[in-house]
């Protein structure tokens, strides 16, 4: 009688287990249903797939709308322009050399408390805070502090903004005055639109070529490179207010797909780690980076229209043309 006893408890405890361990496993079941937007990450700029992370806390400067400075209220916002030229006079972002242009800085002045400043940098696929105070000088107001020790460079900022004005005036220095970069930042205001369109510059990438024989206008055959590039027309699609269909990626080429998907995400301010990309969207007029993570920011069309473009991306070919160098 024991032993019958002894082995209805251990049925019981090995019934109540397994009731246990499939709830758990529904539960689980249930969360990884639930992780629809894991998908359409950007982050890695040129990869629609990625694991999914916590959406950056970004602080948003309570700003006013006056453009043009008229006291220490108008100072907070968003002051946006290229980062350089470099004083040396090369006109490549450091270190990347073919890469031609400037990458677009975003110096968001976020709080003001008598002098006491708080901000943040977004540049590059970068996000910097920093603190200082600011000193009023005649009309002037006067700023600077170094780069956080989770920056790469370790630079410093100088600047200035005067009543009057809506130019952010200064500098970025390394290393005292040698590798000097000119700031001259305009104050400027973030409206989301899905209606921008990218320009009709063209994308290209020195870095994916492939040899070829030329033909010159006199018929003289030599040998050339052509490059990977987006196609002409590529200005006419617009993935963030229409809802793309299959003919319209069935005949578009890998740079194509690329520059489509990320102007997805370059509308809504998001700063790219790829240098090329961040070169590109950083010449748009409209473009302004403000964060690293925009996932949250993602509208039902476009999260459609990523997982759309997907398949097409990964197998597209590659479209090469000449380009001078």
């Amino acid at each position: 009688m024991h032993f019958i006893a002894e082995n209805v408890y251990l049925m019981k405890i090995i019934n109540m287990k397994f009731r246990v361990l499939t709830y758990f496993l529904f539960a689980m079941i249930l969360l990884q249903s639930c992780g629809g937007d894991s998908m359409i990450k950007n982050k890695n700029d040129d990869q629609s797939s990625g694991t999914a992370t916590k959406h950056s806390k970004v602080p948003v400067p309570v700003a006013t709308a006056n453009l043009i400075v008229k006291d220490v209220k108008d100072l907070t916002g968003y002051w946006v322009g290229d980062f350089g030229p470099e004083v040396n006079g090369a006109d490549t972002i450091m270190g990347e050399g073919d890469l031609y242009g400037n990458d677009k800085i975003n110096i968001s002045i976020d709080e003001i408390k008598e002098q006491a400043v708080k901000g943040h940098i977004v540049m590059g696929g970068k996000m910097d805070f920093f603190t200082c105070n600011v000193k009023k000088t005649g009309n002037s107001y006067l700023f600077k502090f170094k780069e956080s020790d989770k920056a790469k460079t370790h630079g410093t900022y100088s600047f200035s903004i005067a009543e009057g004005d809506s130019l952010l005036r200064g500098s970025w220095s390394e290393k005292a005055d040698t590798d000097r970069v000119v700031l001259g930042l305009k104050k400027r205001q973030f409206n989301y639109s899905p209606g921008r369109r990218v320009s009709e510059a063209t994308y290209v990438d020195f870095g994916k070529g492939k040899k070829t024989k030329e033909k010159s206008e006199n018929g003289d055959v030599y040998d050339g490179e052509r490059y990977a590039t987006t196609s002409e027309g590529l200005d006419k699609l617009n993935a963030s207010m229409n809802l793309l269909v299959k003919n319209d990626l069935v005949n578009l080429k890998k740079a194509d797909l690329l520059v489509l998907r990320n102007s997805i995400f370059a509308r809504h301010g998001y700063t790219f780690k790829k240098p090329l990309l961040s070169l590109f969207f950083s010449a748009q007029s409209w473009y302004i980076p403000l964060s690293t993570d925009v996932t949250a920011q993602l509208t039902p069309v476009e999260k459609k229209n990523l997982e759309l473009m997907k398949p097409y991306e990964k197998n597209a070919r590659e479209y090469y043309n000449a380009f001078g160098r």
